[in-house]
């Protein structure tokens, strides 16, 4: 059973024989149950969209903005349900961080840092085997990993990229150009110049593929400013048509779909966008 007591933070630094510099440990005894580590580790698997702190403390967390409020606001209880949905055999899908839940969390994240370890990303001395937390040192190793294989240094490990550090080796690959970040209010006033761009519109119905049932049942009664339990699902091409900027309703609706965009749906989706 998870310890539901969130130990006093206690951060250990080590001397870089290498260089001289402080190297960051993983903060001791982080049990994961206080709702700030839940999102960081769902932000970390990538299951929940990131927001940077402008004043990160990188010697306790990843530089994403700390949120200690309850589980309970609907992009935090769709990222668990995508968690959840992940691990069906193990879980039931409720969107509640239950205590099955925060154990195949730390098992994932567990899982997550031995792999990390096994190629050489991190030490146990960086992240020591009884700290389960997406803290500092996970985040830098996840890093390195990506910038190795080629891939956008996020420092979030999705579930594609956990899967190839699951490969007995790995082979260094070249370095990605720079991505352009995913803002859906800029990409609907572009698609609102030219509406019959048929990239556009692959990338939408793309999108509305991807994305699960019940995220678009919120966009679409936030659309509509409704609460029905199974609505006719609105189009996202239609969203992105009518959109208008005054109306709340359709803000919120934005805002709730872009919340709901992981960075591997956010890759396919500008491949398609940007297609020529």
């Amino acid at each position: 059973m998870l310890d539901l007591v969130i130990s006093t933070y206690l951060v250990f630094v080590r001397q870089d024989t290498l260089n001289g510099s402080l190297v960051a440990k993983e903060p001791k005894s982080m049990a994961v149950s206080s709702p700030e580590v839940i999102r960081h580790i769902l932000i970390g698997l990538g299951y929940l969209a990131p927001e940077i702190d402008p004043k990160p403390d990188l010697t306790k967390f990843a530089p994403w903005k700390r949120n200690n409020n309850s589980l309970t606001d609907d992009p935090t209880e769709e990222a668990i349900k995508k968690f959840q949905k992940q691990y069906s055999q193990k879980l039931v899908v409720n969107g509640n961080a239950d205590s099955e839940t925060r154990t195949v969390m730390e098992d994932t994240v567990k899982g997550l840092q031995n792999r990390l370890k096994f190629h050489g990303f991190a030490t146990n001395a960086e992240i020591p085997p009884d700290r389960p937390f997406y803290g500092p040192a996970t985040y830098t190793a996840v890093r390195k990993f990506q910038k190795s294989q080629g891939l956008t240094e996020n420092g979030i490990a999705t579930i594609e990229q956990r899967q190839i550090l699951q490969q007995p080796t790995l082979t260094n690959k070249p370095q990605p150009q720079p991505q352009t970040q995913l803002r859906l209010i800029d990409l609907l006033f572009q698609f609102k110049k030219n509406p019959q761009n048929t990239s556009y519109i692959e990338a939408l119905k793309n999108l509305q593929q991807n994305l699960p049932k019940d995220v678009l049942h919120k966009v679409t009664n936030k659309w509509r400013g409704t609460n029905d339990q199974n609505p006719e699902i609105v189009k996202l091409t239609n969203l992105f048509t009518y959109y208008d900027d005054n109306n709340q309703n359709h803000r919120d609706a934005l805002n709730h779909l872009q919340s709901q965009i992981t960075p591997a749906i956010s890759q396919a989706f500008l491949s398609l966008w940007n297609r020529k």
